[in-house]
């Protein structure tokens, strides 16, 4: 599994995740911190392998 497809599927699980009922709000900020940090090596990837975004394929 390529590190791009692992990142994706980190990023996915914790947008998921991140919507679960009576979570702290501690940990949500948290989590989209961690949420956030994930996209840009996922955005930084993209670019450097000449990945399209879904909506200009």
């Amino acid at each position: 599994m390529s590190p791009y497809t692992r990142k994706q599927i980190i990023k996915h699980a914790l947008q998921y995740y991140i919507q679960r009922p009576n979570a702290d709000p501690k940990d949500v900020h948290r989590e989209k911190t961690v949420l956030r940090q994930i996209e840009e090596e996922i955005s930084r990837e993209m670019e450097r392998n000449g990945i399209k975004p879904k909506e200009a394929r």
